[in-house]
């Protein structure tokens, strides 16, 4: 035998270090570790919470207050928070929740798109917070339950709504009040205490004060329970078995619409049903382009108007959609019993929330193009956290809840894949989005006119005329009067000055950059016969050649050899002015159908001519 001998070194082992940790750190360390395996999926949903606040707060603070947003705050401003400002109805819409909002919001920084903004996106993050506690009660705390939720909070059709103020107000506490309503509700249905019935109506009566659209929460809320609560016992048996808890709901509705018609009496009716190619259209773009497709991480596509879009995804993303939507169906209803129920929930909440209202409510207007507003489904993002849910995980207690358990590779694979592919899809689509965002032109107008009213003198005559196009559309009437629109950024004296506005030969006027401006009148002026209008005794009449509507602005021309006290009577209205010496003119916010002015108090002697009037809107003299 051959004893073989290497020359070879060995070589020495690494020096190890070790670090000795004080026994109290070990002991927190432990504790640590021992908390976060406990709340491990609390601690992931509160990371997702903060998460989707800081990208949706990127995202809307590109936008700023448009169209309606401008109502809002002037009409926060024109009074206490009052029953009959609460419960107006707003192109029929019932709102006191959102009128409640604007009036605080408004009066605490009067057009500060951050805390207007912020406070919709801290809200939309309590939604999240109530749509986490409703999973957690129907299906218990399991790490599964982080789907559905990042479902619901990165979901881009929510998104859009949020950069639009009155929008929000809409929508935002109805998000936070459907998901409260089923958690009472469910939680009722296992206990039967009084108090959890109690508070499911009282999130109904929320939702319902926030937007019409909740009155098909009890609907839902029969749906799910015969669906999943019902041990059995069919439409009659959920009936008998919680027949006070659909009486309270039924009670709450009924007032509802009483209220409702009482309030909106006096509004005019924009409702109306559309062709039925119109219907159709716009029932397909609702559903399939707009709620699939951005369901899917859509839209990826954006028809874009100023400060603003609408989904138009590509044909190609629809079909996608459709495909992966068939097959998550076909694969949960072959693993899930009662899958289709979820999903069934969901198809239901839509037709009878989002489509039938819109449908007769606003189609006939715009026609299919509705379908392409995501504001119309956001209202179905919690039902659509509940349908993943349901469709996926079992309800806490439910027996024999899958056919077979499906294969751990495929869940983790085939679910990861595709809740990523949702995730990079609604970053992408939303970042596009983002580039549609941004009204400087409305910025920059309200940050001038409010350093402009700041410095205006105290008693500064403004007579009233339209906000530029750009900013607002003529088509918001009288919200669309700079007297309106500038009423929050004015001190009350001034909004009462700019609503009514005297008489006077020294007034101002609101340009189109928001300048303070002197005022002159766009009329044609006509010219006095004979040069100056004839003064008799202490008085001249002065006819108006041009019928005043409500609104125009009256010019009178006049020169004087010095300056000397008149009275303006206007109808059975006096004012008082004062007329100054030389060449200079008087402008005033005429009544409706004012035939004449007269002028008397002249002192006697005064050598005064009144030599043109026009009839007209107020303009910035050149």
């Amino acid at each position: 035998m051959t004893k073989v001998i290497s020359d070879v070194t060995p070589r020495p082992e690494p020096p190890r270090i070790r670090i000795t940790l004080p026994a109290e750190t070990v002991a927190l360390l432990s504790a640590w570790g021992a908390f976060v395996r406990r709340n491990g999926v609390m601690l992931a949903a509160v990371v997702l919470l903060v998460l989707q606040l800081w990208w949706r707060a990127e995202v809307v603070s590109l936008a700023y207050f448009k169209e309606d947003d401008f109502e809002f705050a002037a009409r926060a401003v024109d009074g206490p928070l009052s029953w009959d400002y609460l419960t107006r109805v707003h192109y029929g819409q019932f709102m006191p929740v959102g009128f409640a909002l604007a009036w605080f919001v408004t009066r605490i920084a009067p057009y500060s798109w951050g805390l207007a903004a912020g406070s919709m996106l801290v809200l939309f993050t309590v939604s999240g917070l109530a749509v986490l506690r409703m999973l957690v009660v129907l299906f218990g705390r399991r790490r599964a339950i982080l789907v559905p939720l990042a479902v619901y909070l990165f979901a881009p059709f929510t998104v859009p709504a949020l950069t639009w103020w009155s929008a929000a107000l809409n929508l935002v506490p109805l998000l936070v009040a459907i998901p409260m309503a089923i958690t009472s509700h469910v939680l009722h249905l296992r206990d039967g205490r009084l108090l959890h019935a109690v508070a499911a109506t009282a999130w109904l009566v929320v939702g319902l004060c926030s937007f019409l659209k909740a009155a098909a929460l009890p609907p839902l809320l029969f749906a799910l329970t015969l669906a999943y609560f019902s041990d059995g016992g069919g439409v009659r048996g959920v009936l008998r078995r919680h027949a006070g808890l659909w009486a309270a709901y039924a009670a709450v509705v009924v007032a509802y619409v009483a209220g409702y018609l009482v309030a909106g009496r006096d509004t005019a009716d924009m409702s109306g049903w559309p062709t039925l190619p119109e219907g159709l259209g716009f029932i397909k773009k609702l559903l399939l382009d707009t709620f699939l497709g951005t369901t899917l991480g859509g839209p990826w596509k954006w028809f874009s108007g100023p400060d603003r879009a609408v989904a138009s995804p590509p044909a190609l993303l629809v079909g996608l959609a459709a495909v992966v939507a068939l097959a998550l169906l076909v694969v949960t209803a072959r693993y899930r019993r009662r899958a289709l129920r979820a999903w069934g929930l969901l198809l239901g909440y839509l037709v009878v929330a989002d489509v039938v209202p819109t449908y007769y409510g606003r189609v006939h207007i715009l026609g299919a193009f509705h379908g392409m507003e995501t504001r119309y489904v956001v209202d179905a993002a919690p039902v659509l956290a509940l349908a993943v849910g349901a469709a996926l995980l079992p309800f806490t207690g439910e027996d024999r809840p899958y056919r077979a358990r499906p294969p751990r590779d495929l869940v983790t694979g085939a679910g990861g894949l595709l809740l990523g592919g949702f995730l990079v899809g609604s970053l992408a689509s939303v970042s596009v989005l983002s580039s549609y965002l941004g009204n400087d032109r409305a910025h920059a107008y309200l940050t001038t006119a409010a350093a402009a009213l700041r410095t205006a003198p105290q008693d500064a005559v403004i007579l009233d005329r339209r906000a530029p196009g750009d900013v607002i559309d003529a088509a918001y009437g009288e919200y669309a009067m700079t007297s309106r629109v500038l009423a929050p950024l004015a001190t009350p004296a001034q909004r009462e000055r700019m609503r009514h506005p005297a008489p006077s030969t020294n007034v101002l006027v609101v340009d189109d950059q928001g300048r303070l401006r002197a005022a002159e009148g766009s009329g044609e002026r006509t010219a006095a016969p004979g040069g100056c209008y004839p003064v008799a005794g202490a008085g001249v009449e002065i006819p108006l050649q041009k019928v005043p509507q409500a609104g125009d602005v009256v010019r009178i021309g006049y020169s004087s050899a010095a300056s000397a006290p008149a009275v303006l009577y206007l109808g059975d209205r006096r004012y008082d002015v004062t007329i100054g010496q030389g060449l200079g003119r008087i402008l005033f916010t005429a009544p409706a159908n004012l035939p004449k002015v007269l002028v008397s108090g002249l002192p006697m002697g005064a050598q005064i001519c009144f030599g043109d009037v026009s009839v007209g809107e107020a303009v910035p003299a050149s």
